[in-house]
């Protein structure tokens, strides 16, 4: 569970957050892939903060959806590991 140590880090270090567009492909109950900078990637739901979709007119696939995604940058680089 939380103590209070992480209580304190939390208020003292709050995480920063970043902003990603990217194209949804695909999205199942725990999970999302995205296409970004040509590489598909799973990203876990409880990573994500906020979702803002919005659909594409102009795109090779009609049902095409463009999304901002806001997630930490924690989580962000330790994909990119």
């Amino acid at each position: 569970m939380f103590n209070l140590k992480h209580w304190l880090n939390l208020a003292t270090n709050p995480p920063e957050y970043i902003w990603i567009e990217a194209l949804l492909i695909k999205e199942i109950p725990k999970a999302l892939l995205i296409k970004f900078d040509d590489k598909k990637i799973w990203l876990p739901k409880i990573w994500i903060l906020k979702i803002e979709r919005n659909r594409l007119r102009h795109c090779e696939r009609s049902e095409a959806i463009s999304i901002k995604i806001k997630i930490s940058q924690y989580h962000w680089a330790k994909k990119f590991r």
